[in-house]
């Protein structure tokens, strides 16, 4: 009777071992997207939208998530892009826009009167595109260095003439 109970456990045991692997396996898998994505969280408050600014780059998509803390219904609107969220009080509402040009971007809620704004930067030109740095043609080759003048014995008071009379090389 022990024995039986013990096969059983191991049996279980194997088999919620082998599920939990395969769910790992599936969860922690790396997601590949067509275009770059920034998942952003923003919150309606009596102040407004937290955060107001949010900066990406340009032909990136941004996935939103919107919640708030105001007993009153409030949205996200963003005409522009199709892009309507509604954000109630103790649920987020998800929702995504693509943006394929750099400028600034506005999204309010006419009921709220409050106002946010994306900011969408232009990327960096890759190296190899760049073109190669020119030196100005008024510089010339050769290497010029710069050194101080010798002063006078006649200009110097008389403190600088006494330590460079102690000054010893």
């Amino acid at each position: 009777m022990n024995w039986a109970k013990l096969v059983v456990l191991f049996v279980v045991c194997m088999t919620w071992s082998f599920y939990a692997s395969a769910l790992e396996e599936q969860l922690l898998k790396p997601k590949k997207f067509d275009v770059p994505m920034r998942e952003h969280s923003v919150i309606v408050t009596d102040e407004g939208y937290y955060p107001k600014h949010i900066s990406l780059f340009v032909g990136e998509k941004i996935h939103f998530y919107l919640t708030s803390t105001l007993p009153n219904p409030s949205c996200l609107l963003m005409p522009d892009k199709n892009l309507f969220l509604s954000a109630v009080k103790g649920k987020v509402s998800e929702g995504e826009a693509f943006f394929n040009k750099a400028g600034t971007y506005k999204f309010y809620c006419p009921t709220g009167k409050i106002v946010g704004r994306i900011t969408v930067l232009a990327k960096k030109v890759a190296e190899e595109e760049r073109p190669k740095k020119r030196a100005p043609a008024s510089v010339s080759k050769k290497l010029r260095v710069w050194r101080p003048r010798a002063v006078p014995k006649s200009m110097m008071t008389e403190e600088e003439l006494e330590e460079e009379e102690n000054v010893s090389f």
